[in-house]
């Protein structure tokens, strides 16, 4: 079952679990995929929006979580409110990706919900949340998401916000993901 939990309804115990649960499901994944052969083969970083998903011209363009101009109300790419699937990245065949966090932090958040699909038509659906509750009314502009949302190496990530308008300027729209891969990769 996927849904947002906004942060204010977090304890730090409970935060520190999911993103336990988020890592550990990383790991488990990249195991089974035989990227590594123990735990200790393995790092877990925090994702680099464009060093880890804009690769070839898609993605972001910086190590910023940060959309182009939004054209319309409706769903798009948060990479550059483009339409899909032309601006999805592709995950690099050494990385595992585990997204567990959303923030619209802007003033007037313009995003309602987040939709984690997969593949070039995005024919399957991992996960989506709703967000514009949490987001739109209460102090923090983050949620936790129920489940992490796992990609595997060589996914075309067919991630999608959905935008109640259109905006002029890029939104700030950051995600909380772990990048999973072998020691030596990025991090030695």
């Amino acid at each position: 079952m996927s849904y947002a939990i906004p942060t204010n309804e977090l304890t730090l115990t409970d935060i520190k679990a999911f993103k336990n649960s988020a890592i550990e499901a990383g790991i488990a994944r990249a195991l089974a995929l035989g990227l590594a052969r123990s735990r200790e083969e393995l790092v877990v970083r925090e994702a680099f929006p464009n060093t880890d998903f804009g690769a070839g011209g898609v993605g972001w363009t910086t190590e910023e979580y940060i959309s182009g101009a939004i054209a319309a109300a409706g769903w798009g790419s948060p990479f550059d409110a483009g339409a899909l699937p032309a601006n999805a990245p592709t995950l690099a065949r050494t990385k595992v990706a585990v997204f567990y966090k959303f923030a619209d932090t802007e003033a007037n958040p313009v995003v309602t919900a987040v939709r984690f699909r997969v593949g070039a038509t995005g024919a399957t659906t991992k996960a989506s949340f709703f967000i514009q509750l949490p987001t739109n009314v209460k102090l923090e502009p983050d949620v936790y998401f129920s489940e992490p949302v796992v990609y595997d190496p060589e996914d075309v990530l067919y991630i999608e916000c959905y935008y109640t308008g259109a905006v002029a300027v890029a939104e700030h729209i950051p995600f909380g993901c772990f990048i999973v891969e072998r020691i030596g990769a990025t991090v030695s």
